[in-house]
């Protein structure tokens, strides 16, 4: 059977087990009105805050940087333990490569294709903690490491002043990746397509964009200046240690995974954003970037750190009016690596310096809130680094030592609830790792191809 027969062939089953329990959830439970927690504190439906969750709105912005604290007055006057803001989710999902023998590769490197399995079981504080603060907060077994761990912390205090005769509405935030607390869903913390695939084989990716999550603490200060302009500076450090180490917990720190994501000493971030809102329509550009010493082998400290500087800038737009939400989002990253003289001299670079290049563009189209899709096209570019890339793995390695992917990625969304989305996505390689045809020996890009099928249910 042909790999595209045997796609489709699995879709039509995965369709039909989700199609029946989709249909005993609307006969079974027509009046439950299960909805996040900050939901229930605004009172407002989730479409205030999403276009479709977890993509914001101009109102779920403001209520970000209002610190997640704004709330009904019916909400305000319910006992105490009916305003616990805690919520949870469950994503459950398959996915299925397009080949997973060729170039010598093992089952063993794809433990969770062609099989349903919980990617994630998570519980939330999500909103209010006092006037003026709030925290949106994700604990979770994540079912493809197969381990428990703090997701996502970003707690903050927010306010609001004029400054001439404008206001400002500025805040604080301690949080545990990079990007997490910004407001935009270009980011990459907040960026299609939102949830990974349990597919191994990931594109070479900068500190900026989710290396560092879940691995530091970082403090920072931000403002909104009359809708118009938005400001954000924080600094990070690792979460293995320190008073803020909590926000790493589920962290494994003396595992091989972390190489080359453990900081040391500071990790300097920055966000600057122009913001315009003209009726339905709402635009803004920006840039951001990060500064981070790593260490080389985080069990061998005497192999030393390595430098990386991260320049990004990204683009918005969005339209909302009646039934119709669209959105265009765009970012651009790059990375400058400077090895150490103790790695460089070891034979684990080529190079005594590399630069790293992603691109992003994605268009959004929902109606109602209920149905729509998502096109992406990615593309990662660097340095040719034999020593580097050249690891020899079947999947992940690269014969001709280069980082180059390319691709496209198509995603269909169906909302039968407010609180349930179901997708089916579709990931393409042009490129792999440094080629189209053998990046490694027998392998193709195509061969990554990957259909991904998901149910996302939050309560």
């Amino acid at each position: 059977m042909s790999a595209a027969n045997t796609h489709r062939d699995h879709l039509r089953r995965l369709f039909m087990a989700i199609s029946v329990f989709l249909s005993w959830l609307v006969v079974a439970v027509p009046n439950a009105q299960a909805v996040p927690s900050m939901a229930r504190q605004t009172g407002q439906a989730c479409t205030a805050c999403h276009t479709v969750f977890p993509e914001l709105t101009p109102y779920g912005r403001q209520f970000k940087l209002g610190a997640f604290a704004q709330s009904s007055d019916q909400w305000d006057q319910q006992p105490l333990a009916q305003r616990l803001p805690i919520a949870g989710a469950l994503q459950v999902s398959r996915t299925n490569t397009s080949n997973t023998s060729a170039g010598g590769t093992m089952p063993t490197d794809f433990p969770h294709d062609n099989k349903v399995i919980a990617q994630t079981a998570a519980i939330y504080y999500g909103g209010k903690i006092a006037d003026n603060a709030g925290a949106l907060i994700q604990y979770n077994y994540d079912g493809i490491e197969k381990t428990w761990g703090m997701e996502m912390f970003d707690a903050r205090y927010a306010r609001s002043v004029k400054l001439a005769d404008k206001e400002l509405m500025y805040g604080v935030t301690l949080n545990n990746s990079p990007t997490v607390s910004d407001i935009y869903n270009s980011t990459p913390a907040w960026s299609f397509p939102h949830t990974g695939t349990a597919a191994r084989q990931m594109p070479a990716a900068s500190i900026v964009d989710m290396t560092l999550a879940s691995k530091v603490s970082g403090v920072g200060a931000y403002g909104m200046w009359d809708d118009l302009v938005y400001v954000e500076v924080a600094n990070y450090r690792t979460a293995k240690t320190g008073a803020f180490r909590f926000v790493g917990w589920g962290q494994q720190w003396n595992s091989d995974e972390l190489a080359g994501s453990v900081v040391e000493g500071n990790a300097p971030y920055w966000r600057l954003a122009l913001q315009k809102e003209s009726g339905p329509h709402s635009f803004a550009v920006g840039t951001y970037g990060m500064s981070a010493k790593l260490w080389q082998d985080v069990n061998d400290r005497s192999l030393g750190t390595n430098r990386y500087r991260d320049v990004a800038y990204d683009a918005n737009y969005q339209y909302i009016e009646g039934d119709h939400s669209t959105s265009v989002r765009v970012t651009w990253i790059k990375e400058k690596q400077d090895w150490n003289a103790a790695v460089v001299n070891g034979g684990m670079v080529s190079n005594s310096n590399d630069t790293l290049k992603t691109f992003r563009a994605d268009a959004h189209y929902f109606f109602q809130n209920q149905w729509g899709g998502i096109l992406q096209y990615f593309k990662t570019t660097g340095t040719t680094d034999d020593l580097r890339y050249n690891t020899g793995d079947p999947l992940m390695g690269s014969t001709n030592g280069n980082p180059n992917t390319k691709g496209w990625t198509a995603e269909l969304n169906y909302l039968p609830l407010q609180n349930i989305k179901l997708a089916l996505r579709y990931t393409r390689y042009q490129q792999f790792n440094g080629a189209s045809t053998n990046y490694t020996p027998g392998r193709n890009a195509s061969d990554n191809d990957n259909i991904f099928l998901m149910g996302w249910f939050m309560f």
